[in-house]
């Protein structure tokens, strides 16, 4: 072999070694922004299967051998990965075309139609003092403390109000959630509540400040919230089809908890929130929003940290809205995945939606990574010793109907 020769040789082992792609074994955090789409489940999500987004089916089947052995109420599990479906399953009576209560994973929603009216410029900002947006209301339990509640203080249930809804149960008549449902203007009883807290000196679960959030969107854009969202948030990423409550008693939609979804389009939401509120290139959240609304801000008490509505286990870097009963959305930006849950599972049993996603699917990432990881690490060993002498050094339109790209199943 001529000198010509050693050197092309030489050249063809470096090209081969800079085309191996490194996995990292873990931590490895996606920029959604700069990730390259190639294509938008607007009109139909389209499935795939674990392996091919590098999960492994058997891992996460788990999951549903634990909902079935163990007989827990949940009714759908959804795993998105890289924007495709990898792991789907309904439960009882449930299929993917019937809406389901989503409880207060409806307060994240609120949260995203806040931010949009900012971008919109329908409100300056969330340290506007909520009093501002109720003119014409006479405030009952009158403190000074009230004037310095803004709507910063109602995403992050800060608000200092005195709002029983966790710690009386439902059925008594001190319980302030359903008081405030049998109210004839839920947003004045709940600004007629005495004050407790500073504004922002204390967290307190408290669904009554979303209902003010409800009624800023409505006093300042003139549409209905279930408009102003069907417009500005379901139809451009593709939700066709909602309900929302009507509190029978005040005639004001059910802000806190209201809303009811279809599981894919919950998922829909999470995707929103994974690419930071881009949309097939439409920006139909503000980056910004998303990123300061999931910032976590109070310790809950227990495992749960809290931001604008959104939650977070401590020590995770997912984070999730959370309804009753187990409704769940969860969005892990390192790991470009979604997951959603529905269910009926009651308080006093468990809640298992926070461990099948960091037993089951977490792992099985990181498993997967470690082992392409070895994979490299033995594929270019060998090329090292090839060349050890030679210096060398990614509500309301009808269900799509089913079609292939790519060799994938596409469904709505």
């Amino acid at each position: 072999m001529n000198k010509g020769q050693n050197i092309a040789t030489i050249i063809s082992i470096i090209a081969i070694l800079l085309m191996i792609q490194v996995v990292p074994i873990q931590g490895h955090s996606v920029a959604q922004t700069d990730v390259v789409r190639d294509y938008w489940p607007t009109d139909g999500w389209l499935n795939t299967t674990p392996e091919e987004q590098g999960l492994s089916f058997d891992r996460l089947d788990q999951i549903d051998s634990s909902i079935t052995d163990n007989e827990i109420d949940l009714d759908s599990v959804i795993v998105i990965k890289g924007g495709y479906i990898v792991y789907e399953k309904y439960y009882n009576y449930w299929s993917q075309y019937m809406a389901h209560t989503i409880q207060s994973c409806t307060k994240s929603f609120m949260s995203a139609l806040i931010g949009i009216a900012i971008d919109m410029g329908y409100i300056d900002n969330v340290s506007q003092p909520v009093l501002d947006f109720f003119p014409e209301y006479t405030i009952d339990n009158w403190d000074p403390r009230k004037e310095n509640i803004t709507l910063y203080h109602c995403l992050t249930m800060s608000s200092g109000l005195e709002f029983h809804e966790v710690d009386i149960p439902y059925e008594e008549p001190e319980n302030d959630l359903f008081a405030m449902y049998r109210s004839d203007d839920m947003w004045e009883y709940v600004l007629d509540r005495p004050m407790e807290y500073d504004p922002g000196e204390h967290w307190s679960y408290n669904s009554g400040g979303i209902e003010l959030l409800g009624g800023i969107i409505e006093q300042t854009t003139g549409y209905s919230i279930t408009d102003f969202a069907e417009e500005f948030l379901f139809d451009p990423i593709g939700i066709d089809y909602f309900r929302w409550w009507l509190v029978p008693a005040s005639g004001q939609y059910g802000c806190g908890g209201g809303l009811y979804l279809k599981p894919r389009d919950m998922a829909r939401f999470g995707y929103l929130y994974l690419n930071e509120g881009n949309w097939n290139g439409t920006q139909v959240v503000s980056s910004n929003w998303v990123n300061v609304s999931t910032q976590m801000r109070y310790v809950t008490g227990g495992w749960y940290d809290y931001g604008y509505t959104w939650w977070s286990v401590q020590g995770t870097s997912f984070y999730e809205a959370n309804g009753h009963y187990e409704q769940k959305i969860f969005v892990l930006p390192e790991h470009d995945i979604v997951v959603v849950f529905t269910g009926d599972v009651q308080d006093e049993d468990w809640h298992p939606t926070d461990y099948f996603v960091i037993e089951y699917v977490i792992p099985d990432l990181e498993e997967a990574n470690s082992s392409m990881m070895k994979l490299f690490i033995v594929n270019t060993s060998i090329l090292v010793i090839v060349v050890v002498p030679i210096p060398f050094l990614i509500f309301r339109r009808r269900v799509g109907v089913s079609q292939s790209l790519s060799g994938r199943e596409e469904n709505d």
